[in-house]
């Protein structure tokens, strides 16, 4: 491997192990929301498929936050209470795992298309047309300029194609299948079922996404933090995350014994 290779492939390491942080754990619906803001953020109000995701991720919270209630208060009025709190952590953690993934590869493709250095990784990895769309993305972020209504919808629809190939349909089938059988089916179909979530982007996308993203910043199951300054909070969390990887490493290396021979 040549000098420029093994640099490509440091950068996509550091990438891959960067993008597992940043999509937390399946339950850090929150940290997702403002890792997906982050990429409107940045290219300035183009990627408007992450900022829907952003509300999607806040919407799956809060639609478990509430079976999770009605659970609780009306536990004896639900066919089998055990084992209808059993398949509602099951969905939990599918819906969690799903929408991690989904984050993985969006924010995984931004970086890779908008680092000159991993240009080559970015042919390979990403669709042709949705690497087109983000080279269109990040030209006018750059320029200043709005990027065209037909651009946007582009940019989105291969957004929502990649996150889609990402997710293991069948553990989300067999959660939901699981739900379906208790007396939470109903409740849960309203509030987190595909339909449900969908009809909620629409409705955003009627409001603008202008409109909506004061509304994303300022929900308040988000920092304070970020409320006051979104990109100010989303790098102190990157940067927070990156120490924390650098300490774990720190700490294995020390569980080694040969760790300082190799370090010399």
């Amino acid at each position: 491997m040549d000098i420029i290779a093994a640099h490509q492939q440091g950068l996509i390491e550091q990438l891959d192990a960067e993008v597992e942080a940043l999509a937390g754990r399946p339950r850090d619906h929150a940290q997702r929301a403002i890792v997906l803001h982050h990429l409107y953020e940045h290219s300035k109000g183009g990627h408007a498929w992450a900022l829907a995701e952003a509300r999607r991720a806040l919407r799956i919270a809060s639609g478990l936050a509430r079976l999770e209630k009605r659970l609780a208060r009306w536990n004896w009025t639900v066919r089998n209470p055990d084992g209808a709190r059993h398949a509602l952590d099951v969905l939990a953690h599918a819906l969690g795992e799903a929408a991690r993934l989904r984050t993985i590869a969006a924010y995984r493709a931004y970086r890779l298309s908008t680092t000159k250095a991993l240009r080559g990784e970015a042919e390979a990895r990403l669709p042709a047309s949705l690497l087109e769309a983000f080279d269109e993305c990040h030209a006018a972020r750059r320029e200043g300029l709005m990027m065209t209504t037909e651009a946007l919808g582009l940019l989105s629809e291969e957004s929502e194609r990649l996150a889609e190939a990402a997710v293991d349909h069948g553990k989300l089938d067999a959660a939901w299948a699981a739900v379906e059988s208790t007396g939470l089916g109903r409740s849960a179909r309203r509030l987190l079922s595909e339909k449900s979530l969908a009809r909620f982007k629409a409705r955003d996308e009627r409001r603008g996404w202008a409109t909506v993203e004061p509304r994303l910043r300022n929900d308040p199951s988000l920092p304070v933090s970020f409320r006051a300054n979104p990109a100010q909070h989303f790098y102190a969390l990157q940067n927070a995350l990156a120490e924390r990887r650098r300490k774990q490493w720190r700490e294995e290396a020390d569980r080694e014994p040969d760790a300082f021979e190799l370090a010399a």
